[in-house]
């Protein structure tokens, strides 16, 4: 189950440090994981599945850049 609809302002992902391509968050069967949304990004990275959307944006804005 993916809990928290409605995300504070502050919950926006960065985009991807590889490709500068805006990031999104995808449903797994556990929860969310975010990720680069370009499909042509050559290194496509993903956060671990989090149960919260807004651990998962947390933890995609907390990666290196």
């Amino acid at each position: 189950m993916i809990i928290d609809l409605n995300l504070p302002q502050w919950a926006s992902l960065e985009s991807c440090p590889f490709c500068g391509a805006p990031a999104e968050l995808f449903p797994d069967g556990d929860g969310v994981y975010a990720g680069c949304k370009n499909k042509n990004c050559l290194i496509t990275p993903i956060t671990e599945t989090y149960r919260t959307k807004r651990d998962a944006i947390r933890a995609w804005n907390r990666r290196p850049s």
